[in-house]
């Protein structure tokens, strides 16, 4: 008989399936880590634990304290469920570009949840400020994901190990999408220094910062896209760049068409960021040896995406049901 003495130890160890859409038999072998295997649905429980956990054991915050971030809505979920578990409080700005499932499943894990205007980063009003500011003025623990450096190692140490023993050591190519640069800089870390030979490639939405950043060092304006959980309007601390071998822009269509299809014809429901990595392991295995073994992580589930996404209406009004559906 197994049991599990509590949720948080079932966070990681996250299952590889094989992708069959946009491949063939004879082509390089495509893996998802499916990390909406994890409690909340989202890869960000590993961050979200691993950084609370730390501080608690540190003395930095006590039972009773007040934790604060921004977010797109996972690491909200991920931080509302840790601190209830570990007898804190959650308070969580997110933009209103934020699902509404994904504003939801925080509030039903008992956190104060506050949307902000879909503003720019230093703006007073936006999500990243007016975390920050709590923070400050009272006297509150904060995550900030974006430029804590335990971010990266939460990956460091659990999803990029999982990924090499799960493959054997035998993964070429690592492709994953950057929104904070935390999954993305933990596990190519890990990864290059089992093999140094492994391929790292990051996965960036059109209109984000981070794809130029990464390829010049130059800091261009965002422009406008639809894509939550992955891209940026700044640079971020938590993205280590020069573990970039690649950066690969992916369209709001490209992405949504692929997590729609692979949801359909694989059965793997998906969200538009796991959408824009599929799509990138696709234009990566067009290059890569038939032997090659890419894994691309998929973040969180096609569920937290029903009224857009998955959505007929929301994508005709967006005009990203002008193609034929696939």
């Amino acid at each position: 008989m197994r049991i599990y003495d509590s949720i948080l130890d079932l966070i990681g160890n996250t299952p590889l399936v094989r992708l069959r859409t946009g491949t063939s038999d004879q082509g390089p072998l495509l893996l998802a880590k499916l990390e909406f295997f994890n409690p909340t649905g989202a890869v960000k429980d590993r961050m979200a634990l691993h950084i609370i956990r730390k501080a608690l054991e540190e003395g930095r915050i006590k039972p009773g304290d007040t934790v604060v971030d921004n977010t797109s809505g996972n690491t909200g979920a991920a931080m509302a469920m840790v601190c209830q578990l570990m007898g804190l409080k959650a308070v969580i700005t997110t933009p209103t570009k934020t699902s509404k499932e994904k504003v939801d499943l925080i509030k039903s894990y008992g956190a104060e949840v506050i949307v902000t205007p879909e503003t720019t980063h230093d703006d007073p009003k936006g999500c990243y400020m007016t975390a920050r500011r709590l923070a400050r003025e009272n006297g509150w623990f904060d995550l900030d994901q974006y430029d804590n450096q335990e971010n990266v190692r939460a990956h460091y140490l659990s999803t990029g190990p999982e990924i090499y023993a799960d493959t054997d050591g035998r993964i070429t190519h690592l492709v994953a999408g950057i929104g904070t640069g935390g999954t993305f800089s933990g596990a190519a870390r890990y990864l290059r220094e089992q093999n140094p030979k492994i391929k790292t490639v990051a996965v960036d939405p059109e209109g984000s910062i981070f794809a130029e950043y990464i390829r010049s060092g130059k800091v261009i304006e965002e422009q406008p896209y639809k894509i939550e959980g992955i891209g940026s309007d700044v640079i971020t601390k938590a993205l280590h760049a020069d573990l970039a071998d690649e950066v690969i822009t992916v369209t709001d269509q490209d992405a949504f068409d692929r997590a729609r299809r692979i949801t359909r014809e694989e059965g793997i429901s998906i969200g538009g960021s796991s959408g824009a990595v599929a799509w990138a392991m696709e234009q990566v295995a067009k290059n890569a040896d038939s032997d090659a073994i890419i894994v691309g992580i998929f973040a969180d589930a096609g569920i937290k995406y029903l009224s857009k996404l998955f959505n007929d209406e929301w994508m005709k009004e967006n005009g990203f049901l002008q193609k034929p559906d696939r």
